[in-house]
């Protein structure tokens, strides 16, 4: 009898606590952040080359240029700034080399001339954002 009034009271028990769990909500993913950079999965098998992105004196006629967001050394770091960074459109995390050394740069637009990346460098540093022109590689497109 003691042994049916244990079970009946554990039984009670647990039914009373599920019902007062809260129902279960899975984590909501902020779909402007998880689409707002992309990642170069070529160069992460075969890094670029840093000295074919910093600007030359005097450049190239057919020069393409791009905006350089933050440099980092580990690709979580280049990850966590592109999902943070407030740009216009899209950035892209590209891995490079120099001097023996991986990098990860988070670069922003794709821009014809030198005039262009340098008005929307402008529009970024006015909005709190800083960025370095550079040389976007022939063949290479964000």
């Amino acid at each position: 009898m003691k042994i049916l009034i244990l079970v009946a009271t554990l039984l009670i028990a647990g039914i009373a606590l599920t019902v007062s769990l809260p129902t279960f909500q899975a984590p909501s993913i902020n779909k402007t952040q998880a689409a707002n950079y992309l990642i170069n999965q070529d160069s992460l098998s075969s890094p670029l080359d840093m000295k074919d992105f910093l600007l030359i004196t005097p450049t190239p006629s057919d020069s393409t240029f791009t905006l350089r967001l933050g440099l980092y050394s580990q690709l979580q770091q280049a990850v966590t700034e592109a999902k943070a960074i407030n740009a216009p459109s899209k950035t892209v995390i590209i891995k490079v080399t120099d001097k023996n050394r991986e990098w990860y740069l988070v670069l922003l637009g794709q821009y014809a001339t030198l005039s262009q990346a340098e008005q929307q460098r402008r529009w970024l540093q006015n909005n709190q954002t800083s960025a370095t022109l550079m040389l976007l590689p022939a063949g290479l497109t964000l």
